[in-house]
């Protein structure tokens, strides 16, 4: 009988022993979030044992729980966190984070994007389920969610805040505050859309980005990367023609690959492994032996250009609105959709450049849409009345097929002068190409910082001619083309092509070029 009370007495002092200690984690897991992690994920089989927990400390996830701290604090307003897939990075950004801010503050407002918005309605599951868990609601005994207001959309407390979960380019109107971005691309074929990753970067700058309610938000982004073009490379990389000196300097970068660099956060060695007791050096020699470019993407952080046999991205050479010469000589080339197969699947692109005294490119506009003949035909009139180009290249029969006799009626309608001269371009593609591939290696050819449609030129040029589209390799070789031939044997030289405007010389080469112009549009063709 002593036994049995001897016994119970251990154990009801064991009980106390375990709830005190539950009660004094729980108080550091107020303010320290990786305790408050392991404290959210108990041990499945050790539910009541504090000293346990299904969540697996490493190095990296000290530096990332110190890194959020500082955000929480005010002391970090931009944060960017890469790692390698599977290295806990959204169980606790996204997962924790989320819940430990809001049982700190709960009258705070955050906005949880990812790619789609499925998969951000799973991380609104998720953090409802932690946040009614008995381990959370020990941290933060007087949380309580507004009643009617939870979702995987939303959760929103009883003190006025809340969190809400969307998708990439979805609508977050009359929403505001902190913002967390994890994974914004899903996968390496949405990483290899230049259209996606433009719209991407218009939607954060655009559209996340203004949802920020004072000064004192804060902005987290949090990834694998992808391709050298995704938003961390764009916010980061200055070699990237959306880059701003003075934006960089806002966030504070944590970049943590499988296998440490020099200068590590973490104070790797250089080799040393960011997580062998789940990932050994086996198993990452093994996927880097698999797929090589794709290991240094997704494991080391560092993304490497796409490129062709040709192209360089190095050698690409960019300007601004600022930086264009006043005194270009402009040109145009243009690659039209010809036969059926063609027009269904191509695009036809009309690309604007223009000359300096130096024999610089500069890419001035383009044109690059699947599009029928009127469009076409309408668009090609606008380009020449806009630019006024000296000379308008285009491959023989190209528009003799396609919109001859409609273009000619249009230019004459609209009273628009432009000499048209179709070349026949010889040997093949890359032949072709050798122009110009010879002037990028020069760095003679500026791309316009600005537009969209320069990076889906470049990745185009890239990744040429092993592509299934090179539309605009095609216009972009015709200019290469085009000024050789300006400058062959008993050609004429560009400087002499057109008379100064204004000039009697003009007036007289402007009405003679209408005249030509009638006579070629009564003739129905060229």
């Amino acid at each position: 009988m002593e036994g049995k009370k001897d016994s119970a007495k251990i154990a009801e002092i064991e009980r106390q022993i375990s709830a005190a200690r539950r009660q004094q984690l729980a108080q550091e897991s107020r303010r320290d979030f990786l305790k408050f992690v392991q404290l959210t994920m108990p041990d499945p089989e050790h539910i009541e044992d504090t000293t346990r927990s299904a969540f697996e400390v490493a190095g990296h996830h000290v530096g990332i729980a110190n890194a959020l701290e500082r955000v929480e604090r005010g002391k970090i307003k931009r944060l960017i966190v890469t790692l390698p897939p599977r290295h806990g990075k959204s169980e606790m950004v996204s997962r924790r984070f989320i819940p430990w801010l809001l049982g700190k503050h709960p009258r705070e407002n955050l906005i949880m994007a990812t790619y789609n918005e499925d998969f951000a309605h799973d991380f609104g599951s998720d953090c409802r389920s932690v946040m009614m868990s008995p381990q959370f609601l020990q941290v933060f005994p007087e949380f309580d969610f507004r009643q009617g207001n939870i979702s995987k959309g939303k959760l929103q407390t009883e003190a006025g805040g809340a969190a809400y979960f969307v998708g990439r380019g979805g609508s977050i109107t009359g929403r505001g505050g902190n913002i967390i971005l994890d994974d914004p691309i899903k996968d390496a074929v949405e990483a290899q859309s230049p259209t996606l990753r433009e719209t991407l970067w218009n939607w954060f700058t655009q559209v996340l980005m203004t949802r920020l309610t004072t000064s004192k938000a804060f902005v987290v982004i949090v990834q694998t990367r992808w391709h050298e073009d995704d938003l961390v490379g764009r916010l980061t990389d200055p070699m990237n023609p959306h880059f701003n000196e003075d934006e960089a300097k806002k966030w504070k970068i944590i970049n943590l690959p499988a296998f440490a660099v020099e200068n590590d956060p973490l104070n790797r060695e250089p080799g040393e492994v960011l997580w062998p007791q789940r990932f050994d050096q086996e198993f990452l020699e093994a996927q880097r032996r698999l797929d090589p470019r794709g290991f240094a993407s997704l494991y080391q952080q560092t993304p490497s250009p796409e490129d062709g046999d040709l192209f360089r991205r190095e050698h690409v050479q960019y300007y601004s609105r600022k930086q264009r010469p006043t005194d270009l000589k402009v040109f145009a080339t243009s690659d039209h959709a010809v036969g059926i197969d063609k027009t269904r699947h191509d695009a036809t692109v009309m690309l604007i450049s223009g000359v300096d005294e130096d024999d610089n490119i500069y890419l001035l506009d383009c044109w690059w849409e699947r599009a029928p003949a009127d469009v076409v035909v309408n668009a090609m009139i606008q380009l020449m009345q806009k630019w006024k180009p000296i000379l308008w290249w285009a491959e023989r029969g190209h528009i003799t097929k396609a919109i001859g006799p409609f273009l000619r009626k249009r230019m004459y309608e609209t009273r628009t002068n432009c000499s048209i001269d179709e070349v026949q371009p010889v040997g093949n593609k890359v032949q072709r190409a050798q122009s110009m591939v010879g002037r990028v290696a020069m760095g003679k050819v500026y791309f316009p910082r600005e537009p969209p449609w320069t990076q889906k030129a470049i990745d185009e040029m890239l990744k040429f001619p092993n592509t299934r589209h090179d539309d605009f390799v095609d216009a972009f070789d015709l200019l290469g083309l085009g000024l050789g031939s300006l400058r062959g044997p008993g050609k004429r030289s560009a400087q002499v092509l057109t008379p100064k405007v204004g000039t009697i010389a003009w007036l007289k080469w402007s009405s003679d070029m209408e005249k030509q112009n009638r006579k070629q549009a009564y003739a129905g063709g060229w």
